[in-house]
């Protein structure tokens, strides 16, 4: 049975619905005492969980039933804030007499869905530094993975994403929208039509990555699309090049060491140190066990775009170290290693309204309710790569007719990574070697 149900989810293409789109088959078919629901939502301005915990409430408890019987996990939390009272509320009521499943209330803090902050929080374990929470007996899924995954068994493939349009744009909302369109047109529908002098983030506002393009596509993993002035702090800081980082650090670190402070990895235990990894890039030093440190670092961006009072950027510097490292084959090397997080981690959360207001975000804090649409584009371009591990491999061609829901292209079964089906019925009009675009009929 488990055999077929993850096979089921296989060829659905789920994956990880944020993040870097861990296909859902591989993580589900392992086994853990204990199966963590990420519904935290640590970043500022995203509505999605919420908005599917209120409004597919039946699909999601279909799916966590079908994860816990996978994973074979004896308990479930669902991690929510504590701030979301009519969600908590809600959830609460369903699980009544479920004694297997828990909601666990958080704190409104950053970065709560980090899911090492979030299994040490819950069950109080340290995640190994590069390892996943499966080291620790657990499995971590969001919301709307589960809810995909209880889809996948009605035989309904992942064609559509929940997305919150939120920032300058007139009505935040969030939607279910075809993956494949472009970000130009999920922020029509929240009403900026022509986003001159803006610029665009996929994901939150401490971790999305900026949008050069308005008109490429999302994919299964975009959660949200903000909208920025192209003129202030935020936006500024994303367009930074890697010379002017640098030039920056060089100049004007002084080694406070604030950085180091409020790391969630390294208040795990994972010793980090930004601190020290800006002090050897900036001096040049042949410290090859330092910047080894850089391993560890999840890319939060609470370092510079909270910590620093010199407003300097030690998560672009590690990203660097981390990049020369991967390409040299370097890894975390744990071995002999006890990780025990620190006794000032429950001192050192970084609060989200303070986090908003640093970031000037307060003006953008609008509830994004879920809005139905029947948005039909005249065009989807599915990306072939909407995941970790190798691209999918198309299967159609050119003037093929395709239904919504067909087969595009397929993961190799030796390889790491996930299906992707048509979002429209269409016509195929191009295919290259990172996408398949199909033109409506």
């Amino acid at each position: 049975m488990s055999a077929d149900l993850l096979s089921q989810i296989k060829e659905a293409g789920v994956v990880g619905a944020g993040g870097a789109g861990f296909p859902t088959h591989v993580k589900f078919a392992a086994k853990a005492e204990t199966l963590i629901i990420n519904a935290c939502e640590c970043e500022p301005l995203i509505s999605v969980d919420q908005q599917l915990l209120m409004n597919h409430t039946d699909e999601f408890l279909n799916g966590l039933a079908l994860a816990l019987q996978l994973t074979g996990a004896e308990s479930c939390y669902i991690a929510i804030k504590a701030k979301h009272t009519e969600v908590t509320s809600r959830l609460k009521d369903i699980t009544t007499g479920l004694d297997n499943i828990k909601v666990f209330e958080i704190g409104d803090y950053y970065p709560a869905g980090d899911e090492q902050v979030l299994v040490y929080d819950v069950l109080g374990r340290v995640v190994p530094r590069g390892g996943i929470p499966l080291a620790v007996g657990c499995i971590v899924s969001n919301v709307e993975t589960i809810i995909n995954v209880a889809r996948a068994v009605q035989s309904q493939p992942v064609i559509t994403t929940f997305v919150t349009i939120a920032g300058e744009v007139p009505e935040p909302a969030t939607f279910e929208l075809p993956v494949g369109i472009s970000y130009r047109e999920a922020l029509a529908l929240g009403g900026a039509i022509e986003p001159a002098d803006k610029v665009a983030i996929d994901g939150g506002p401490m971790m999305g990555k900026l949008i050069t393009n308005l008109d490429a596509p999302i994919t299964k993993t975009t959660k949200a699309v903000l909208l920025f002035d192209a003129n202030k702090g935020l936006a500024l800081k994303a367009a930074m090049t890697e010379e002017q980082i640098l030039r920056q650090s060089k100049a004007a670190c002084e080694q406070c060491q604030k950085c180091t402070d409020l790391c969630p990895r390294d208040l795990l235990g994972h010793n980090v140190k930004p601190h020290l990894l800006m002090r050897i890039v900036n001096y040049g030093l042949q410290d090859f066990q330092g910047m080894k440190r850089a391993l560890g670092c999840s890319e939060c961006g609470a370092c510079e775009l909270y910590s620093c009072p010199c407003g300097l950027s030690p998560r672009r510097v590690n990203q660097l170290v981390k990049q020369q490292l991967m390409a040299a084959g370097v890894k975390n090397d744990n071995e002999g290693v006890t990780f025990q997080a620190s006794p000032m981690i429950g001192y050192r959360k970084i609060p989200v309204k303070r986090l908003m207001a640093r970031l000037g975000l307060t003006q953008y804090d609008r509830p994004a309710p879920f809005k139905e649409t029947d948005y039909q584009p005249e065009q989807v371009s599915l990306l072939l790569r909407q995941h970790v591990g190798a691209p999918a491999t198309a299967v159609v061609g050119v003037g093929d007719a395709l239904r919504r829901g067909d087969l595009v292209a397929r993961i190799a079964d030796d390889k790491l990574g996930a299906n992707i089906h048509a979002s429209i019925d269409g016509v195929v009009s191009a295919v290259s070697e990172t996408a398949v675009i199909i033109t409506k009929n």
